[in-house]
């Protein structure tokens, strides 16, 4: 008959272990970063506004309406996409320009004047990076501001 020997760990390990697992588990779980607005920084004139809710944006001659889009903090919106181009076209929202968060990805309009709403959840201040699906180089900055007030 054989035996085995099992070593336990001290006692005092234990904590140690479980307060490490905590930490890797809140750093690997914790929301993905934000790039911020500068401080002070105001968004480009032409970039269009959330009005009542809802962002008003198109497509046409591949190139979106503006480079960029403006939405409040905190505050949910939908966007009104219209693609006036004969090539197929959608918004996609990422956190940055890596894509590797997608925020919102929006159904492709493959017919010319056809229009479609997109839901956009409630986000950080902070800015963020939109595109084309199907033509990425249609690309922008979703700038989302503070509320005024």
């Amino acid at each position: 008959m054989r035996l085995t020997l099992i070593r336990t760990a001290p006692r005092h390990v234990a904590p140690t272990v479980i307060g490490l697992l905590a930490l890797i588990l809140a750093a690997c779980s914790s929301a993905p970063p934000i790039t911020p607005q500068p401080s002070g920084a105001e968004p480009p004139a032409n970039c269009p506004r959330v009005e009542d809710g809802v962002l008003d944006f198109s497509a046409q001659d591949l190139e979106f309406s503006a480079p960029c889009m403006v939405a409040v903090a905190g505050e949910a919106f939908t966007i009104h996409f219209v693609n006036n181009d004969t090539q197929p076209h959608n918004v996609a929202v990422f956190t940055d320009s890596s894509k590797a968060n997608e925020i919102m990805r929006g159904d492709i309009i493959s017919t010319q004047g056809d229009a479609l709403d997109y839901e956009v959840e409630a986000l950080s201040e902070g800015q963020y990076y939109f595109d084309c699906s199907v033509h990425t180089d249609m690309n922008g900055t979703l700038y989302v501001v503070a509320a005024e007030g």
